[in-house]
């Protein structure tokens, strides 16, 4: 999936979240079977941005970690509170993810297979946050920031997928996600306004920043991963093959004359060639 089809795709959950925040007493399990339901769709679209080499294995422990996220922000023990759980959830997905590289029978591409499958699960596991936030907000019956906050980031996300310049989208995209969410918070849930407007700006420009550095590696990966790179790789780019592995080497080491014909070619000459080439002598 590529950064213009995400973005939409975003902006659309996030109105969904909103609307989650206002059905009431319900509200946390929604929140928890929304989270549950986009573990999985985390877990599927990870490995490709990333070309990860097991992309099998990777799904199972971002997904695994996403649904286990929603799951123990819910029903997390008294003697544990919510963040603690989340945070011992992502070492169980860190620890996975290690089992999951020491179980791969092709090892290319450790490390990076690696920290991209660590990546998807802090990204999954962080995901439960939402509903840590609804469980909260609705203890306190300030369900209102939590739809401020929703509102916000779908108009941002919206925004940042329109097909203007980069400089003037990010600003525009910043400063109605923000005003809205500052509009929304003051409003609907009165916080103070110097509240309100951090709340907004954050909200906005951590949604706007997400979004232009995803569509930043997709160029880069529709560009190739010699684009813009030095040295001989990308001068040998537009060589076929067949020529970079067929390359004549040659270095010339000070060596007696042949006694035959008492040119420079003697069995002593420090040269090879991966052609047939032959000294008219030797």
């Amino acid at each position: 999936m590529t950064a213009p089809e995400r973005a939409p795709l975003g902006a659309a959950l996030a109105p969904l979240l909103a609307l989650v925040s206002l059905t009431g007493p319900l509200s946390p399990v929604l929140m928890a079977t929304s989270v549950g339901l986009l573990g999985p769709l985390i877990g599927i679209s990870w490995p490709g941005p990333l070309e990860s080499p097991s992309a099998i294995g990777t799904r199972v422990v971002v997904a695994g970690t996403g649904i286990g996220g929603a799951l123990v922000a819910v029903l997390v023990p008294e003697r544990l509170t919510p963040v603690s759980a989340i945070v011992m959830l992502c070492a169980a997905g860190i620890f996975a993810s290690f089992v999951h590289q020491m179980l791969r029978r092709d090892r290319r591409d450790l490390t990076s297979s690696l920290t991209g499958t660590v990546a998807g699960v802090f990204l999954a596991g962080l995901a439960a946050t939402w509903v840590i936030a609804q469980v909260d907000a609705q203890a306190s019956g300030s369900t209102a920031v939590v739809t401020a906050v929703a509102t916000g980031l779908a108009a941002t996300l919206l925004l940042d997928w329109t097909p203007a310049p980069a400089p003037p989208r990010f600003v525009l995209s910043v400063a109605v996600g923000a005003g809205l969410t500052c509009l929304l918070a003051v409003s609907l849930a009165s916080l103070a306004l110097p509240i309100a407007v951090m709340l907004g700006v954050a909200t906005a420009i951590g949604a706007s920043s997400r979004a232009s550095a995803g569509g930043l590696l997709a160029r880069r990966a529709r560009a190739g991963p010699l684009a813009g790179g030095g040295g001989g790789a990308g001068r040998d780019r537009g060589r076929p093959r067949a020529s970079r592995d067929h390359t004549v080497r040659l270095t010339t080491v000070d060596s007696p004359p042949c006694l035959r014909c008492r040119c420079s070619s003697s069995p002593s000459s420090s040269w090879w060639a991966s052609s047939s080439s032959a000294s008219p002598c030797w």
